[in-house]
């Protein structure tokens, strides 16, 4: 009881200092802590995915700027990013459109107020929220992974939850989250582990329109007290920076570390546990990488992991996957990153990954820098060097970086324009500099 009583003294502390407008962060957070909106599906605490992307920052419902999220580092990603179990115990919208900029001590920010996103469904009563976004790109030249019908407008990702929260209290409680998506991505997130040769089956493989599909990255229960939250079920990946979710993302294209080194989604169960209000661990069991409610090739493996924020300005987060995959064989997987604030407007982020199955390695540094104008507007750049000999015959490099913004003309959308080069082994044309747009309204 004492313990729940000093939790709670916490929690009013946190909310009060984030109203006074403390020091903000970058793009990384939601837009706005209200109360009756569920975790994100993609950025839940931490064992959200990319929400798996993990989510440092979270914002304040005044402005919509950043504020320094206590307790979980939570990431949707998406997240986007967008957590109930911050410190502050506001629960924050699930796949809201990022920020992607800040405005503290901005000189010019009167001519962008974004004020609050609107809701087409919102929260019932009883606390169930229906909600999502949709994303509409084109590019002129194709990429690897997710890039891949150029020079028309695509409807990548048509993503749609329902859920409820389990309350952060003293008392357990229990909710659920059920998401689903449409458009040119879906085939790339459905359950492809779920054969270990030729085409992938059962689950979501068969929902296919053409080059279109439909997905069903979550289903799960959830289970939370004031310091434990677990998931059993079908959850997007804890591992790795960037979110499968498109609106928890600052680029409209992907990495190839995102695209083949990291898995999209694990079934099976996934705790996190807050031990302070800098340090968190995560930790699960799961059938391998990317299957349903199947065990493919005896895929059977371990998540562990962490997240620790160092100081106000870094935050560092480390996420290992250890046993056998299913399809991809056995072995080990650990990423890790970090996240500096270098000042109110400029903030780094560097993303190693390293992978070994069965003798087949992998590895893979992202460096992004992001500087932010205000709430509506922002720029980022990206390298990342790519090696692999799990798809050519030796081990080969691929590199690539990308220039692009982030504009938005009000709290639902943001509009992203980028150009991007890849060179190296996996580069489809390294003398085409690819130039991509896309927009995201969330719902």
């Amino acid at each position: 009881m004492l313990l729940c009583v000093a939790t709670s003294v916490a929690q009013t502390a946190t909310t009060n200092l984030s109203d006074q407008g403390t020091k903000v962060y970058p793009w990384r957070g939601g837009v706005a802590a209200q109360s009756e909106q569920p975790t994100s599906a993609v950025q839940p605490p931490i064992i959200n995915g990319n929400s798996q992307n993990v989510r440092f920052f979270q914002a304040s419902a005044q402005d919509g700027t950043q504020q320094p999220a206590v307790g979980n580092f939570s990431q949707g990603v998406p997240n986007p990013p967008a957590n109930s179990a911050q410190g502050s115990g506001e629960s924050q919208p699930a796949l809201s459109v990022q920020s992607n900029a800040i405005s503290e001590n901005s000189c010019n920010q009167d001519w962008c107020q974004l004020g609050e996103p609107r809701r087409l469904f919102g929260t019932s009563c009883n606390g169930l929220t229906i909600g999502g976004f949709n994303q509409t790109g084109f590019h002129n030249s194709n990429t690897l992974g997710f890039n891949n019908m150029e020079g028309k407008f695509r409807g990548h990702q048509a993503w749609l939850y329902v859920g409820r929260e389990a309350s952060r209290n003293c008392n357990w409680d229990m909710g659920f989250r059920v998401d689903g998506m449409y458009g040119l991505d879906a085939q790339d997130i459905q359950a492809l582990g779920n054969s270990p040769t030729g085409a992938p089956t059962g689950w979501d493989n068969s929902w296919d329109n053409g080059s279109y599909g439909f997905a069903l990255p979550q289903a799960y229960l959830e289970f939370a007290n004031y310091d434990w939250n677990v998931r059993v079920g079908r959850f997007l990946s804890p591992i790795g920076y960037e979110s499968v979710p498109s609106i928890e993302n600052f680029f409209y294209s992907r990495t190839y570390l995102r695209t083949f080194t990291e898995p999209f989604t694990h079934t099976g169960v996934l705790a996190q546990k807050e031990v302070n209000d800098r340090l968190t661990y995560v930790g699960g069991l799961t059938l391998g990488w990317n299957s349903a409610f199947e065990n493919t090739d005896n895929g059977f493996n371990l998540i562990t992991g962490f997240r620790y924020r160092s100081s106000e300005n870094v935050k560092l987060g480390v996420t290992s996957s250890v046993g056998d995959t299913g399809y991809l064989g056995s072995g080990v997987l650990t990423s890790a990153f970090t996240e500096v604030q270098l000042t109110d407007r400029l903030c780094y982020v560097l993303q190693g990954d390293y992978l070994n199955l069965d003798a087949n390695d992998e590895f893979g540094i992202v460096n992004s820098l992001y500087y932010h104008v205000n709430n509506c507007l922002a720029f980022g750049g990206r390298l990342e060097w790519w090696k692999s000999d799990r798809f050519f015959q030796a081990s080969r490099s691929t590199y690539d970086w990308t220039f692009g913004a982030n504009y938005r003309p009000n709290a639902n959308v943001v509009i992203r324009p980028e150009l991007r080069n890849d060179w190296g082994a996996g580069a489809i044309d390294p003398t085409q500099t690819v130039f991509g747009v896309d927009a995201i309204f969330a719902f």
